[in-house]
């Protein structure tokens, strides 16, 4: 069996020298990013087996993405199509005011990805399938895809896990409600930040009443609120227990992929029948490397991982 199966987009991010414009750069690096793949690379660093599906063009970009995602031991189940084009982002790092992102994803060859493209006897053999909000929110044909997966996860009884990504999904309130109503009935372990419960669901002040409320909404098994501060302790809800786990203290060198690691930490961690609470811990840690690396992914190995987590015990 696979550990974890995530499915979604990856992004070509190029980016400027840090602190530079992308108006002014004479150069840019090349990174591949996206709530999925990170997630699965996260996983990977913690010593999971974890697959990444998809669909991509066959093309250079297409190709350079499942490249890097494989040498971060993440194994690909990708759909090369012979049309479309992989999603490419411009993205200033650093310090400077009004850092920004540029997309350029219209057109991209996963929005046109349906649940019989991909691999789906890897979903039913995977203990834990991961999609983030960002996949259904890109195009109708996702968005059934995702419900397919969630269906077909469902009856293999593989643990289906949802981190709602509100500012990813490009979509007001409404829609974004609309489209969680779509799928989280069917979604095991729900990671949804405290901006997007305020945001999506009004749900503001005390975090542990939004995951109650949350939890009884959707009837997930365990609900993880992570902190609009990273400074703030994060809470899971499973069954009657309640979880604060306060973040690791480290030195902030890029926050890009900081969500995405924690997700796959605590992933990796209910993976291996921790208990909640060290889940969240592990999250943490995972999430506190990632502050410590430039780029999109969390690089390194469990001892990195437990190193943060032996330092502040």
């Amino acid at each position: 069996m696979t550990d974890l199966v995530t499915v979604g987009d990856a992004t070509l991010r190029f980016s400027p020298p840090r602190g530079e414009r992308i108006e002014t750069a004479a150069g840019f690096d090349a990174h591949v990013g996206g709530p999925e793949s990170n997630v699965a690379v996260a996983a990977t660093t913690l010593g999971l087996d974890a697959a990444w599906l998809s669909k991509l063009p066959d093309t250079p970009l297409g190709r350079r993405v499942v490249g890097e995602l494989r040498r971060h031991g993440v194994r690909t189940g990708v759909v090369w199509a012979g049309s479309g084009r992989a999603s490419t982002a411009f993205v200033e790092r650093g310090g400077a005011a009004g850092a920004r992102t540029v997309p350029d994803r219209d057109g991209a060859a996963v929005a046109t990805a349906a649940a019989e493209d991909l691999p789906l006897g890897v979903v039913r053999e995977a203990n834990t399938l991961f999609v983030s909000g960002a996949t259904p929110a890109r195009s109708e044909t996702l968005l059934e895809t995702t419900a397919t997966l969630f269906s077909v996860a469902g009856e293999a009884d593989t643990t289906r896990a949802f981190d709602t990504r509100f500012g990813a999904t490009g979509l007001d309130a409404d829609q974004a409600r609309d489209l969680y109503d779509h799928l989280l009935d069917d979604v095991d372990v729900l990671v949804v930040d405290e901006a997007d419960a305020e945001a999506v669901f009004g749900l503001d002040g005390d975090v542990v009443p939004a995951a109650h409320n949350l939890r009884t909404r959707y009837d997930c098994t365990t609900v993880v609120v992570t902190r609009k501060e990273y400074r703030h302790p994060t809470v899971g809800l499973h069954g009657g227990e309640i979880h604060e786990v306060s973040p690791f203290a480290v030195e902030t060198r890029d926050p890009a992929g900081v969500h995405d690691a924690f997700v796959g930490g605590f992933l990796a961690g209910r993976q291996r029948n921790t208990s909640v609470k060290e889940a969240l811990r592990q999250g943490a840690a995972t999430a506190a490397l990632k502050r410590t690396i430039v780029g999109d992914v969390v690089v390194g190995s469990p001892d990195d991982v437990a190193a943060i987590r032996d330092d502040r015990e």
